[in-house]
């Protein structure tokens, strides 16, 4: 090899070395701080494993104390127990001691009653020993006149009323207080009311004297509000009279026309659909509280000039219902009257409800039957009332001196205002819908005005038998302000004719039909429920007035009923008829002896499930929530008769109540609580105190079907605790 070749292989196991010491270097390096790195984990691990077996020395102590805690909650327990059983043995003690007690107490009841009965007996024979000294005193007297006569006489009649008078402190009959009975037809339209003293039952009296206006079986109700809606400026008559209006205004400082006029504020009560109900300006409550109030005033002030008396003390109050209200709308009404100021006490027996038809049927029992020689035993008879808002139907049976419903009572909307909104309908057709909803909603009190001609001028005087009757509406004159809501083509045509509408036969007749037709349907359905002969059928209500509404049920029904007749004061029946209500219960001897129910009712139970139920409505332990019912449709049912279910019992044995919902439904059977129709009325909660006695405690739940409410109550078998409640509901569920 030459030299180059030798030099330069001999730098190369240098540069070899060189670059593998690097390397060392490198990786010496790395290790070292590996070694760092696991010794830091080490100290990690080292941290971890103190504070674990930090951890497992707590969670040691942490199991000492629970076991500690256990032990203790143990020995609570057990204590626990021997506190309740003594408390049961105190309290099993303590109701002997009471029972011990009450029957102590009514012996020394029974020994008090007794010294006050001999002392009583002691009394009448000192009387009797005064007396018969009197009469031998009498008797030795040489001469003996007429005067000495007539005070023996006088002297022996007050003995006897001395010896017979019952002891003051006696248990009173209920509604002993009561003095005089109010009855109150509260109407869509038109409201009034009559009233008696209890001792000339006799003498029922119709008020005809108002505000504005006396010689008036009735008074419109209606009501006119200051520009707030919050205080009443006129209500019934004045309320529409311009001349009252505008004297008010100028004393108030205030007037304008818009809306302050509320009127068909009861039919938001009942089941009319939404978009049939008329539009308020205020809650309807307040209006029929108000309207309550007002024409409360002139009842009170009424009484007052007649008697001395307390009002809510010595009044019954019957106020008449349609008779499609549910318990629910009785209760608004309830609520409605003590805002009122009608009764002092939300739930006092001194008001109570009777339906309109019910009223009529006991004003025709008094007044027609005799007439039309309908007193037989076993007469059934019919009443029709058709009113402003409704027409309800009531069938009945006399038996003895009582009334027995024989089927349900029905209604429907089809009074006399719904041939107002015929008439509304028709000016809709004639001058634009537009104009006729600005006229109402700006100028309510020229769109009344146009409603007030139309019932005075073609309503009211509409027979059915002249063709050649017509009415001549004058817009112009009656709206002026609805002439600036109509459209230009209606315009042209309108002052062509003067502004004046003919409103001829055939258009007042297709606003009536339509209102009949559902009325003599109600008839013919009421007629197919009895199943057999009605001998009558009587009229009443201010529509019955109406000459061609009765000479359309004559006509369709002079075939099948013997008795067609319209009663003598149709427009004051049902008020007398309510009084004569009220005076029967005031005798606690009450004139309806039975009533057909609407409604099924029923409770809702959680009972087993079993093959055929609904998979899907099992629930947790086998079990399903079904309907049970207590009483059906269609049942006849007394006053104040009873219908219970016995025996239900806690689910669990530490439960310490009972809650029973109460349903109804219009079906005759149905078997769950949420099919359709299916409605809450309330519900009744029991307390169970008596834990320690498990399932071993049973309770009876009740209904009772009154005058007009329905009353609930349950009872504990084991205390004999017994919950009462008329049912009404909430204030969120006005409407169905």
């Amino acid at each position: 090899m030459d030299d180059s070749s030798e030099n330069l292989f001999s730098d190369k196991p240098r540069e070899f070395i060189e670059k593998l010491g690097f390397s060392y270097y490198e990786l010496n390096n790395k290790f070292i701080n590996l070694l760092e790195e696991n010794q830091k984990i080490k100290q990690q691990c080292k941290n971890l494993e103190e504070k674990n077996q930090e951890n497992l020395r707590l969670n040691s102590e942490l199991n000492e104390k629970n076991q500690e805690i256990s032990c203790t909650n143990s020995n609570l327990i057990e204590e626990n127990k021997e506190v309740s059983r003594i408390n049961s043995e105190l309290k099993e003690k303590l109701e002997e001691k009471e029972k011990k007690f009450e029957e102590f107490q009514r012996y020394v009841s029974n020994l008090e009653n007794q010294r006050n009965e001999e002392l009583k007996q002691l009394k009448k024979l000192e009387m009797m020993s005064q007396n018969l000294d009197k009469n031998l005193g009498i008797l030795k007297l040489e001469e003996i006149n007429e005067n000495i006569i007539k005070t023996f006489r006088e002297n022996n009649e007050d003995f006897l009323a001395s010896f017979s008078n019952k002891d003051p402190g006696s248990k009173s009959l209920p509604y002993s207080n009561i003095k005089v009975v109010v009855g109150l037809d509260f109407g869509t339209t038109y409201s009034g009311f009559s009233y008696c003293h209890v001792a000339n039952k006799q003498n029922i009296c119709s008020n005809e004297i108002w505000p504005g206006k006396v010689g008036k079986l009735k008074i419109n109700t209606i009501l006119r509000y200051d520009d707030e809606y919050n205080n009443v400026l006129l209500w019934g008559a004045p309320a529409l009279v311009k001349k009252q209006i505008r004297k008010i205004a100028k004393k108030n400082n205030q007037y304008n026309e818009r809306n302050k006029l509320v009127e068909l504020f009861k039919l938001f009560l009942g089941n009319l659909q939404e978009n049939s109900r008329p539009k308020l300006p205020v809650d309807y409550k307040k209006a029929i509280t108000d309207y309550l109030k007002e024409i409360g005033k002139v009842i009170k002030d009424t009484i007052a000039t007649h008697w001395n008396i307390n009002f809510f003390e010595n009044v019954l109050l019957i106020l008449t219902v349609p008779a499609e209200y549910s318990e629910k709308y009785i209760a608004i009404m309830r609520e409605c009257a003590y805002n009122a100021n009608l009764i002092n006490d939300k739930y006092s027996k001194n008001l109570q409800f009777i339906s309109a038809p019910e009223a009529a049927a006991i004003y025709c029992m008094k007044n027609e039957l005799q007439k039309y020689d309908l007193l037989n035993i076993e007469e059934t008879f019919m009443v029709v009332d058709c009113g402003g808002g409704t027409v309800d139907l009531t069938t009945r049976k006399l038996v003895g001196n009582k009334l027995s419903e024989i089927t349900e009572r029905i209604g429907y909307f089809c009074g006399s205002t719904f041939i107002d909104r015929e008439f509304i309908e028709f000016l809709r057709r004639k001058l634009g819908y537009r104009a006729i909803d600005h006229l109402k909603e700006n100028n309510y009190d020229q769109f009344q005005c146009l409603v007030q001609e139309f019932r005075k001028n073609a309503k009211e005087p509409f027979t059915g038998v002249n063709r050649e009757f017509y009415y001549e509406l004058d817009i112009e004159n009656i709206s002026p302000n609805l002439l600036q809501y109509v459209d230009e083509e209606i315009r042209e045509m309108m002052e062509k004719d003067e502004w004046l509408i003919k409103v001829n036969f055939n258009d007042i007749k297709l606003m009536f039909d339509p209102i009949i037709d559902r009325i003599i349907r109600l008839i013919y359905v009421q007629l197919e429920n009895i199943q057999k002969a009605c001998s009558a059928i009587f009229l009443v209500g201010g529509f019955s007035e109406n000459k061609y509404l009765q000479r359309r049920i004559k006509q369709e029904f002079c075939h099948y009923i013997k008795c067609l007749r319209i009663s003598d004061q149709p427009i004051a029946a049902i008020s007398r008829g309510a009084v004569v209500y009220g005076l029967s219960i005031k005798s606690s001897d009450c004139i309806i002896s039975s009533r057909v129910l609407k409604y099924t009712y029923g409770i809702k139970l959680c009972v087993d499930w079993k093959e055929g139920d609904p998979i899907e409505r099992k629930i947790f332990h086998g079990k399903v929530i079904k309907f049970s019912p207590l009483v059906r449709k269609g049942t006849v049912v007394k006053v104040d008769q009873v219908f219970n279910s016995s025996n239900h019992r806690p689910s669990n044995p530490s439960q310490t109540a009972l809650n029973f919902a109460l349903y109804r439904t219009s079906e005759y059977n149905v078997e769950y609580c949420d099919e359709p129709g299916v409605e809450l009325l309330g519900s009744l909660r029991i307390d169970l105190p008596d834990v320690h006695l498990g399932y071993n405690r049973s309770v009876t739940f009740g209904l009772s079907f009154g005058q007009m409410e329905i009353s609930a109550f349950a009872e504990n078998a084991v205390n004999g605790q017994k919950y009462v409640t008329s049912f009404s509901l909430n204030d969120d569920d006005d409407y169905d």
